[in-house]
């Protein structure tokens, strides 16, 4: 309606249409033209079409190269997909190889508690403390691809393999952990093992008294022998049956001079008659170490060494736990 007005105004004021004189610079005759209203509108109406029709067709030419790039964009990305989809399948493959090998770590693992369980079985069980062993799966490990879905229900080879890496990574630290445990408890059973006083205390395992009830040599009388008595001269070096700690190296009633070492686990080693110390209280040593030196002092007959494994301070038979 405001367009209508407008023209009617402009038709009212202009409807003679236009007058446009020449006038030339030198001397001439001055020439007019008469040109209608509705002329004038025509050629207006036809150079605001071409400038909208400019300007329109430059739009659609800036949006066309924006659609374009815009797919030249989408083929650079699915160029890439292509190329990783091609790289996610043997990767993805390597993933199923991964778990095969991860349960043959885990059977050998498997095999290695039985082994361990069997170790405590026959030894550990009648001298160490050994913390009962966790018990561990014996289930294999399984890759649940089917379990990965999209929007579409169809699981990807990249979804699948993401789930795949997840689940390795979870199976890995469930590995580690129970390898873990077991490493813990060898390391323990082994430092029992060091700890343990078997190692003979002389390179000669020539015994002149067993553990028992025997007559004393000076006494006279029958009583209980707690150790065994080892032949040894003067100033023969006499070694540590275990790892431990000096607890006492001086002299003590019967037993002369005498170094008794704390092996833990309710352990102890005495090593009586002596001549002469190689350690002090406090010192740590370790299975197998000089620690002194055989002798005759203290209630002896002649040079020997008194060799005494004490459990819960109670003496044991040294024959049942030496090599």
């Amino acid at each position: 309606m405001k367009l209508f007005s407008l023209f009617k105004d402009l038709k009212r004021e202009f409807g003679k249409g236009f007058t446009f004189m020449i006038v030339p610079n030198s001397s001439g005759a001055v020439r007019s033209c008469a040109i209608p209203f509705s002329v004038v509108v025509v050629v207006l109406a036809i150079i605001f079409f071409n400038i909208y029709v400019f300007v329109g067709y430059t739009a659609q030419v800036w949006q066309i190269k924006r659609i374009q790039n815009d797919i030249g964009e989408k083929n650079r990305q699915i160029t890439k997909l292509l190329s990783e989809q091609r790289e996610v399948k043997p990767t993805l493959e390597r993933s199923k190889q991964i778990i095969t090998e991860l349960n043959k770590l885990k059977e050998e693992r498997d095999r290695l508690w039985q082994i361990w369980r069997s170790v405590k079985k026959k030894d550990g069980k009648a001298f160490l403390k050994i913390n009962r062993v966790t018990n561990v799966s014996s289930k294999p490990y399984r890759l649940d691809e089917f379990e990965v879905f999209i929007e579409d229900d169809e699981a990807t080879d990249l979804s699948i393999l993401n789930s795949n890496i997840d689940q390795l990574a979870a199976f890995l630290k469930e590995e580690n952990n129970s390898q873990g445990l077991l490493i813990k408890e060898l390391a323990k059973f082994e430092d029992s093992l060091n700890r343990r006083p078997n190692h003979w205390p002389l390179k000669s395992s020539f015994i002149t008294s067993i553990f028992g009830i025997r007559r004393h040599p000076i006494l006279g009388y029958y009583r209980k022998h707690p150790g065994i008595d080892l032949r040894a001269s003067i100033g023969t070096k006499v070694f540590a049956a275990g790892y431990g700690v000096v607890i006492y190296a001086g002299r003590k009633g019967g037993y002369g001079r005498v170094v008794i070492i704390d092996h833990g686990n309710n352990y102890k080693s005495y090593y009586a008659h002596l001549s002469r110390y190689l350690v002090r209280k406090g010192q740590v040593v370790r299975k197998g170490q000089a620690i002194c030196l055989s002798g005759n002092s203290g209630t002896s007959t002649g040079p020997h060494l008194h060799f005494e494994i004490r459990r819960n301070n109670r003496p044991v038979n040294p024959m049942k736990i030496l090599k």
